[in-house]
Order: C-alpha cells, then structure tokens, then sequence
C-alpha cells in the first residue's frame, strides 16, 4: 500500500531524503487524474528543490500529446486526453534519455496553440532530479510500463470528484469551450479518464490526497 501524506512540505522532504541515494538524477514520477493539481504541485517542487542547491527539471507528459493533425487523421480528435492520444513510446523513449543523461528537448504543450512543441524544456543531462508528471504514468501497460522502470519514486495525486469536475469546468471554458461543450467533454471523457487512472495508484509509493477545507 502507498504511503500516505497530506500536507506539501511532508512530500517535499520525502523527495529530498533520496536525492543523491543512488545514481543521479532522480527520477520522481507524479501521476493522477486531470485537474488534480499535478502540474502546479510539480512545477512547486521544482522550484523549492532548485531553491535549495539542487539541479531540477520539470518533465511534463503533455508534451507527448499527439497533434491536432495527427489525431483528425485516426479520428481522435474528439476524445483528446484520452490514453491513446498521446505518444506513449516517444514518452517512454524520453524518460529513457533523461535516465542516461542525455542532453535533449523535452517536448511541452501550448495551451495557446492546443499542440505540443518540440522544444519545450531544455534538459541538460546533469540534473539532480527530475520530476515527470502526467495522467498516465503508473499505467501498468506498454508502453507505459517501459518508461516505469526508470522511475525511483512514484507518486499519486487525487481530488475529490466535486472539485476534480468543477477545476475541469474553469480549465475547459478557458479554453474556449461553451458550458453544453464542456460538461460533455467532463461526462464523456475526463471522468471515465480519471477512473481509468485512479486504478494505477496501487502501483504508486506515495499517494498525495489534497486536504479540502468543508
């Protein structure tokens, strides 16, 4: 069973006791359904890992977003998030790389121009840890299990459903979407996609469950 924590300077502190415990860097992996607050509370650790003397990188999966293009010519337009429309063996073959140290682009993904882009975070090959983050990273299949075995901690991120959905309202009108448009995208997709996900944290070291205030 993953170890439960609650509150961020817990995670944080478990991250920095194995930084330097093994060959370097690290590799941290954060998954969880969407709009649980991944990629803020990554982008967090980052920041206050790279504040306190350690090189740190910030890893994305939504780079590995197949394109727009891509997804109208296999008609996945409509379900985009969806584990089939992302690229899971360049993702794998990614984490690969970083394992090594390797000096590569990390792809990530515009928000303003709904595709990822090849040059996205620069990694240099001598960072201290890196923290990837993404829905499907603890999926236990290929080829997701492939980019797995290179993780050193494994942790998973949840919300309860009533604020998972109205996060995934806000983040869908933002991007343009009317209210009929988003709730479906919520019914048909992101929840079915959060259950989907959800049965992955069993294969996670850590579950992080945010404390909400009543």
């Amino acid at each position: 069973m993953p170890e439960q924590l609650a509150d961020y300077p817990s995670l944080l502190g478990a991250i920095e006791k194995r930084i330097g415990a093994g060959q370097p860097p690290l590799i941290v992996a954060i998954a969880g359904p969407p709009a649980t607050g991944k990629s803020t509370l990554s982008e967090r650790l980052a920041e206050d890992l790279r504040a306190a003397g350690h090189i740190a990188a910030y890893c994305p999966m939504d780079g590995f977003h197949k394109t727009n293009a891509q997804l109208e010519a296999e008609g996945l337009r409509s379900v985009k998030g969806r584990i089939d429309t992302f690229d899971g063996n360049a993702f794998a073959r990614a984490v690969e790389r970083l394992s090594k140290g390797d000096a590569f682009w990390w792809p990530r993904y515009s928000r303003h121009i709904h595709d990822p882009v090849p040059e996205g975070t620069r990694i240099e090959g001598n960072e201290a840890v890196c923290i990837i983050e993404g829905n499907y990273i603890l999926m236990n299949e290929a080829p997701w299990l492939q980019a797995a075995s290179h993780f050193d901690l494994r942790i998973f991120v949840d919300t309860p459903d009533d604020l998972l959905k109205q996060r995934l309202m806000q983040r869908h009108e933002r991007g343009g979407r009317g209210e009929v448009e988003t709730r479906e995208k919520i019914t048909k997709t992101d929840m079915p996609n959060a259950e989907r996900i959800r049965q992955s944290a069993t294969f996670a070291d850590i579950l992080f469950q945010e404390v909400v205030n009543a």
